[in-house]
């Protein structure tokens, strides 16, 4: 047979002795290319890095958190009993070595959260150069949580914690009956219940689908400690914005649960809408200027380049005769796309949307996605798109990914 263990994803592993070896076999168990760390500790490489800290001296393991602190490209993973080390650190916490089964669904999670915390920071610099000193933040309300699980007893007593923390919660049964809830824009967040008292509907779900049918809304999923997941469990843990373990009371749970939803709705990317008064918006469509794809385009190309993660552009066109549509095309695609995807105008009816830590075929879906959408708005019989996907090159500026993208060949859609 093929040995195509080289595909799989690689990580680093800061151990010693046979604790190092321990490790590094569960890990390529796992599906993980793991490979003993460099000495001294590469903090500006752009693997995911496990430190052991049972098996690392004491004056190493001072130094490497506190090097790790200012490490922002590097997905940092601890194995260790004590929860309270990575205080101030961006870290996953593995407390037992059974739980390395699990890490390549984790590390998936990580990565994603650490794209759209770099994503915010480079749109605001971008923000910034458009003369957007100050960006009102959006108004807070109160948020709602949609609750994906059978709700069993322990969704009652979960719900009645939130409800103190100011935190509705709805209950739906399927992935399709909760994006049926989520196109009513009232959601904050989903939260998948994979625990067994969350009941058997996790396993049921299509998790491939989820990001498509969710529309951007962050998925938290609730785990037990130690339990045994499931394949279906390990898809919804890789397309998932966050883990929240399930331990203590409810009302402990409850305060994970919200400050998870808090934190996510703190480091959430600029907007359009938070700079309508600025030049780096369109007023026609609502969505950002050309000069400001332009602007932010550079930038994302140095962080993809720099974190060696994917980026592509798609660029949209609209027949002439369907330009005055523009402005309602422009709110059904915002609806389609992640907060993280910058999309902008470009003049005479073309549409760009680039979409970092996203390769081609991703691109493509969620192109596809948005022709599905508009598919089955009765506003937009006859409309004719035309659309182009661009994955990032090392080549690459941001004029040439542009001009790549604009010169086609399309793929042509009708949206009936």
């Amino acid at each position: 047979m093929i040995d195509l263990s080289f595909l799989d994803p690689p990580i680093e592993v800061a151990a010693s002795g046979p604790r190092l070896e321990t490790i590094l076999a569960r890990l390529r168990a796992n599906g993980m290319r793991a490979y003993p760390a460099s000495d001294p500790i590469d903090f500006d490489a752009t693997e995911p890095l496990l430190i052991d800290m049972e098996s690392l001296p004491e004056g190493l393991r001072d130094r490497d958190i506190k090097l790790s602190e200012g490490a922002e490209r590097r997905p940092l993973v601890l194995l260790t009993s004590n929860t309270q080390i990575a205080d101030g650190v961006d870290a996953l916490i593995v407390s037992r070595d059974s739980d390395l089964d699990m890490l390549r669904a984790r590390l998936t999670s990580l990565v994603r959260r650490q794209a759209r915390t770099a994503e915010f920071r480079i749109r605001l610099e971008t923000a910034e150069t458009f003369g957007a000193s100050d960006i009102e933040p959006t108004p807070e309300r109160r948020p709602e949580v949609l609750y994906l699980g059978d709700g069993g007893v322990g969704f009652f007593s979960l719900r009645a914690a939130l409800k103190g923390h100011d935190i509705s919660v709805t209950a739906a049964l399927t992935l399709r009956t909760a994006a049926d809830y989520l196109k009513s824009g009232r959601f904050s967040a989903v939260l998948a219940d994979l625990t067994p008292s969350g009941g058997d509907a996790a396993n049921h779900v299509d998790w491939s689908r989820a990001e498509g049918l969710l529309s951007g809304t962050p998925l938290f999923v609730l785990t037990q400690p130690g339990a045994d997941l499931s394949e279906a469990h390990l898809n919804a843990l890789m397309v998932s914005t966050d883990l929240v373990e399930q331990s203590g009371d409810a009302e402990a749970l409850a305060g994970r649960i919200s400050r998870a939803i808090t934190n996510h709705a703190a480091c959430a990317p600029v907007l359009p809408t938070q700079l309508q008064a600025t030049p780096s918006v369109d007023p026609h469509t609502g969505l950002f200027h050309r000069d400001f794809i332009k602007s932010h385009l550079d930038r994302q190309i140095s962080l993809s380049s720099d974190r060696g993660e994917p980026l592509c552009v798609l660029t949209i066109k609209l027949d002439e005769e369907f330009i005055s549509l523009l402005p309602e095309f422009a709110r059904v695609t915002r609806a389609c796309v992640r907060d993280t995807d910058c999309i902008a105008h470009f003049g005479s009816g073309t549409v760009i949307v680039s979409a970092p830590l996203t390769p081609y075929r991703g691109a493509v879906r969620l192109a596809e996605r948005l022709m599905t959408a508009l598919a089955r708005k009765s506003d937009f019989e006859g409309l004719r798109l035309s659309w182009r996907v661009v994955e990032k090159r090392s080549y690459h500026t941001a004029g040439t990914l542009l001009a790549e993208g604009l010169s086609g060949p399309y793929t042509r859609e009708y949206a009936a």
